[in-house]
C-alpha cells in the first residue's frame, strides 16, 4: 500500500521502485519486490528500513507497524520475527553497553533506544545483568510505555514483548506488571495486563486479579485481558475451570458494574469446553457493513484513486472494519498500527473527525480517531465533549482525546471537568489532561466536587514523572 498510494506516483511501477533503492542495501530486482509484496518471500528488516528511505517515510514507521501485525498473530513472546540481522562479536557487544548506559541512566530514553537494546538482547548468544537491574529496566520501561503515543508506545510494547523471551527480564516484567495493578490509584491497567497473555507462566496473577480485584476498573481489565488469553488456549483446564467458576459469579453479583458483568459473561463464554474461535475476518450486521464500506471508499477517493486494485481494496476495507468493530483490543490495535502507517492513515481519520464534526455520536468512530487521529483532529473530539452525548460516548471521546498527539487547552477540559458528572466520563477527561501533563488541570480536578476516585485519578498522575 505504501509503494502504490505513496507521494510519487512514479513509485507505483515496480521497476522504477527498484531503481531507486538505495545502493547501501543491495541490488533489488522488480521481481523481488513483486514476490516480497505478495508474500511469496519474507521480507527482511533491511529491505523494510529501504522501503522507508526511498518512500521518504520516517525511520520506524513501516518496521514498527509490522512489528505490531507480528505481535497480533504470534503465540509467544520473545525474539522479533522481523529479525535486525545484526552482525555478532565486539561490535554488537559495544552497541549494546550504550544502549544499556541510555536505559539505565538519568536522561530521557527514546522508543527507538528501546527498540534497538531489545533487539540486541536477544540477539546475543549470552546476556547477564543482575536481577535488581532487571527490575529496575522493566519498571522504568513498562512505566514509560503506559504514557506514551504512536510509534513511541509500540516501541516499547514491543521491547516488553521480546525481553519477556529472556528468563530473568520475564520475570521481573511479570512483577512490574502485578505491581502498578496492585496500585488502587493507577490509571494504566489493560495494557500492562496484556502482556501477561503471552507470558505462560503468569496467567496466575491474571487469575488472581479476578479473584481478588485491586478495584472495578482491575476487574473488568483482568476479566477483558483473561478472555484474549483463552482464546490463546493459554490456560490450563485447572486454571480455565477456576476462571470460569469466579466470572459466573461476578455475572450474577449486583454490585458488580454492568461492564465488568458483560465482560465475565464474555469470558465464561470464551472459556466453553471445545468453542470454536471466530474467523480471523469476523461479519459485521447491514449497518456496520455500510459504515465500513463509507469510511474506506472515503480514505481511498481522498488519494485521487491511484492504485486501485481490488486486493488493495479488499485488504483497506478488512482493516477499517477490524478498527471500528473488532471486539478484540489486541486486532484493534493491530489494525491502527498498520493504518496509521499507511498513506489511507491521514485520510481515514479526517474521514472520521467529519463524521464527529457532522454531528454523529459514535463511540466506535471518536475511539477510533483516537488511535489514528493527528493533532488537527483534536477539535472534533472536544467539540464531542462539548455537546449532550450519552456517557459511553462522551468516555470514548475522552479517552481518545489523550490518545491523539497534540494539546488541549487547559480551559476546555476544566469546562468539560466541571459540566460532566460521570465518573467514567471525568477519569477519561483526566487521562487526557494525564497524557498531556496538563498539571494545573491535574490540581483543580483534585478541587473539584468530583467522586474521590476521580481526584485520586488526578493525583496518580500528578506522580508520574
Amino acid at each position: 500500500m505504501s509503494r502504490i498510494y505513496g507521494r510519487d506516483p512514479e513509485l507505483a511501477v515496480a521497476r522504477r521502485c527498484a531503481a531507486a533503492f538505495p545502493a547501501r542495501y543491495g541490488q533489488v530486482t522488480p521481481s523481488q519486490i513483486s514476490r516480497w509484496e505478495n508474500g511469496v518471500l519474507p521480507v527482511p528488516y533491511r529491505i523494510i528500513r529501504a522501503y522507508e528511505d526511498v518512500l521518504g517515510l520516517p525511520e520506524g514507521q513501516l518496521t514498527v507497524a509490522v512489528d505490531a501485525v507480528h505481535q497480533v498473530r504470534s503465540v509467544r513472546a520473545g525474539a522479533p520475527r522481523l529479525d535486525r540481522d545484526f552482525d555478532g562479536g565486539a561490535r554488537l557487544a559495544t552497541e549494546l553497553d550504550e544502549l544499556l548506559d541510555r536505559c539505565t541512566g538519568d536522561a530521557p530514553v527514546t522508543g527507538r533506544d528501546w527498540d534497538g537494546m531489545s533487539a540486541r538482547v536477544l540477539a546475543m548468544p549470552h546476556v547477564y545483568l543482575p536481577r535488581r537491574l532487571w527490575h529496575s529496566l522493566a519498571a522504568r520501561l513498562l512505566g514509560e510505555m503506559a504514557v506514551s503515543r504512536g510509534r513511541g508506545y509500540q516501541r516499547r510494547w514491543e521491547a516488553l514483548r521480546r525481553l519477556q523471551g529472556h528468563p530473568v527480564a520475564r520475570e521481573a516484567i511479570a512483577g512490574a506488571v502485578a505491581e502498578m495493578v496492585a496500585d488502587p490509584a493507577s490509571q494504566i491497567v489493560v495494557d500492562p495486563l496484556m502482556l501477561l497473555v503471552h507470558d505462560r507462566q503468569a496467567t496466575q496473577l491474571l487469575v488472581d486479579e479476578v479473584a481478588a480485584p485491586t478495584s472495578e476498573r482491575t476487574l473488568r481489565a483482568a476479566l477483558v485481558v483473561c478472555e484474549l488469553a483463552a482464546g490463546a488456549g493459554r490456560f490450563a483446564p485447572a486454571e480455565a475451570a477456576t476462571l470460569s467458576a469466579l466470572a459466573r459469579a461476578h455475572f450474577v453479583d449486583d454490585g458488580v458494574s454492568e461492564p465488568a458483568r458483560r465482560a465475565a459473561a464474555d469470558l465464561v463464554v470464551a472459556l466453553r469446553p471445545g468453542r470454536v474461535d471466530a474467523p480471523a475476518v469476523a461479519g459485521f450486521d447491514v449497518a456496520q457493513t455500510a459504515t465500513v464500506v463509507a469510511f474506506a471508499a472515503a480514505a481511498e477517493g481522498a488519494l485521487d484513486g491511484r492504485g486501485t486494485s481490488v486486493g488493495e481494496n479488499r485488504l483497506l476495507t478488512r482493516l477499517v472494519g477490524e478498527l471500528l468493530f473488532r471486539q478484540e483490543i489486541d486486532v484493534r490495535l493491530g489494525a491502527a498500527v498498520v493504518l496509521a502507517a499507511s498513506p489511507f492513515g491521514d485520510a481515514l481519520a479526517d474521514a472520521l473527525a467529519a463524521a464527529l464534526t457532522g454531528g454523529s455520536h459514535r463511540g466506535e468512530i471518536a475511539d477510533a480517531l483516537g488511535m489514528v487521529g493527528a493533532a488537527r483532529h483534536r477539535p472534533a473530539l472536544e467539540a464531542l465533549l462539548a455537546r449532550r452525548v450519552p456517557p459511553p460516548v462522551a468516555t470514548q471521546a475522552a479517552f481518545a482525546l489523550g490518545n491523539v498527539p497534540g494539546r488541549t487547552a487547559h480551559g476546555v477540559l476544566l469546562d468539560a471537568l466541571t459540566r460532566r458528572g460521570e465518573p467514567e466520563v471525568l477519569r477519561g477527561l483526566v487521562y487526557a489532561a494525564g497524557m498531556q501533563n496538563a498539571h494545573p488541570v491535574l490540581q483543580a480536578a483534585q478541587r473539584l466536587d468530583v467522586p474521590s476516585e476521580v481526584r485520586s485519578a488526578a493525583r496518580w498522575w500528578l506522580t508520574r514523572e
